[in-house]
């Protein structure tokens, strides 16, 4: 095995610890998992969420993930904490070999490749896209990113037909994330693949066929413009809508596309592009027009066009500009080495690119120890399962009451408590805030639904069991979870947190199906 084997193989796990640290450490549970762990679970065991089962198939309809994943699950034995690590791990490493694999086509020299690879480890937000390039869970969203890049090395690399295929595979990972790896390098190789451009054309033909046949079928409901009560709903969702970005915003978005355009420029003038380069930059054009194009239509309200986030665009743009202003720093005339030297010559200075390298090196570190050492300080690098809290207990005895029970918490719960009550305990709840109302761009009947709740419920830190009883009785709740004290029958009790028995105005109708209290 040579030395470039052993040190590429090396830098995976290097890659991942760096990732760690600059993520704040892997946690199970949070955020977004919010969704993605209850459909899991719900593929695994189709009667849990009885009451949210409605909810969690709007967003689900979309996405193939809980499908196979439960099934590897199933078939494995595997915990699901256990299998989401693995899968994260899994593509961490597939991020890196893409890098590196898209490394090879575009730098000169492993100095090249290798800043590029550790550029990636430094976590940042895509501002106003809802996205960070790196996470602190799995996300299918990352995965399919991965997956993405994985096709961009291929078809780098000459190989038109797999790389398609790839983008197959993405797609059933995060459709909306994958469709903009379709559109670039679709556009890409009709660019610069001759040889491919017949079936590429006839490929596209049969998609937008297939497209107009879900458009009127399956997604019809969806080519409506918003009303105000949807429109309300998504109000904290401000990144929807371009026409409310700050200018910051623009400037940062366009800026990732004049970086392109601008050294791209320059490297042709080098004659250091190949011609499957050029198709990427005249698909970086296309993705950008398309956006532009989306603007208008997002602004007036389209259903359609607010859920497919066409601002995800710029997370590709973003890294294609990091893949030039690294080449830019280590291998090109202008970067430090080259100052004052002849362009022959400009290739020529390992010294100086370790430096840069070395930079980039000393940046995630600083960063990534920032991160764990302050802002995640006392938490774990690695934390598989749920954090060993009182709100977790709470999630675990809430997790053996039986399937059907219905719960009320506080609807932030989720970010204010670490975890969700669908995710931490497989059982139903009222309200679970912003997860919901990222649901809700997807269905004006759940808009509608969340719109009710998040009336009626009013302000959580002053119910009082007068309201939480009325609550009870609409919505069929069986527990209220809470830090205050209220008049109400308690069924248990853990550390802050109180679990109020809400069923005896309506045991007839609630309890039938409910087991008695341990």
């Amino acid at each position: 095995m040579s030395r470039h084997t052993l040190l590429l193989i090396a830098g995976a796990p290097i890659f991942c610890l760096l990732v760690l640290l600059n993520v704040g450490g892997y946690r199970y549970g949070v955020s977004d998992q919010a969704f993605y762990i209850p459909v899991v679970l719900r593929g695994l065991d189709p009667s849990l969420y009885p009451h949210d089962a409605p909810l969690l198939a709007v967003q689900n309809q979309l996405l193939a993930f809980d499908d196979w994943f439960s099934s590897i699950v199933a078939m494995s034995g595997v915990s699901v904490p256990a299998a989401f690590f693995v899968s994260y791990l899994a593509g961490l490493s597939l991020l890196y070999a893409a890098a590196v694999s898209i490394g090879r086509t575009v730098y000169r020299t492993w100095w090249g490749v290798g800043a590029f690879v550790v550029a990636l480890t430094i976590r940042h937000r895509i501002t106003d896209t809802a996205v960070n390039t790196l996470e602190s869970y799995l996300h299918p969203r990352i995965l399919a990113f991965a997956v993405g890049l994985t096709a961009v090395a291929i078809f780098l690399r000459g190989r038109t037909r797999i790389a398609c295929l790839t983008v197959v595979v993405a797609l059933l990972l995060h459709p909306t994330t994958a469709i903009w790896f379709a559109v670039w390098i679709g556009v890409a190789a009709l660019i610069s693949d001759r040889s491919s451009r017949d079936w590429l054309l006839a490929i596209a033909g049969v998609t937008v066929i297939a497209g107009v046949f879900l458009l009127v079928n399956t997604f019809r409901d969806q080519l409506v413009v918003m009303d105000e009560t949807w429109s309300s709903v998504l109000q904290s969702k401000d990144y929807l809508v371009a026409t409310d970005w700050p200018l910051v915003t623009w400037f940062a978005h366009l800026g990732s596309a004049l970086i392109i355009a601008a050294i791209y420029r320059y490297r042709h003038a080098l004659r250091c592009t190949t011609e499957r380069e050029t198709g990427l930059v005249v698909g970086s054009a296309v993705l950008l027009l398309i956006f532009l194009v989306s603007v208008p239509l997002s602004a007036a309200g389209l259903a359609l066009i607010v859920q497919l986030q066409f601002n995800r665009v710029f997370w590709l743009l973003d890294i294609f500009a990091i893949c030039y202003a690294v080449w830019l720093l280590v291998e090109s005339p202008l970067s430090i080495h080259g100052v004052g030297r002849p362009v022959a010559g400009a290739f020529s200075a390992p010294r100086a690119r370790r430096v840069v390298v070395a930079a980039l090196v000393a940046a995630t570190v600083v960063r990534g120890g920032y991160v764990m050492g302050i802002e995640r300080a006392g938490h774990p690098l690695v934390q598989v399962n749920l954090s060993a809290t009182d709100w977790t207990a709470v999630m675990m005895w809430a997790g053996e009451r039986p399937v059907g029970t219905h719960f009320l918490a506080d609807p932030g719960h989720a970010w204010r408590y670490g975890s969700s009550v669908r995710a931490a305990s497989g059982r139903d709840v009222y309200l679970e805030e912003i997860k919901d109302i990222g649901i809700a761009i997807y269905s004006s009947t759940v808009a509608h639904r969340i719109a009710e709740r998040i009336a009626d419920l009013g302000d959580f830190s002053t119910l009082d069991a007068s309201r939480a009883r009325r609550l009870a009785r609409r919505y069929n709740l069986h527990y209220l979870i809470t830090e205050h004290s209220l008049d109400l029958p308690r069924a248990h009790r853990h550390g802050r947190f109180t679990v109020y028995d809400l069923r005896a105005d309506h045991r007839v109708a609630s309890t039938t199906s409910l087991s008695p209290l341990h």
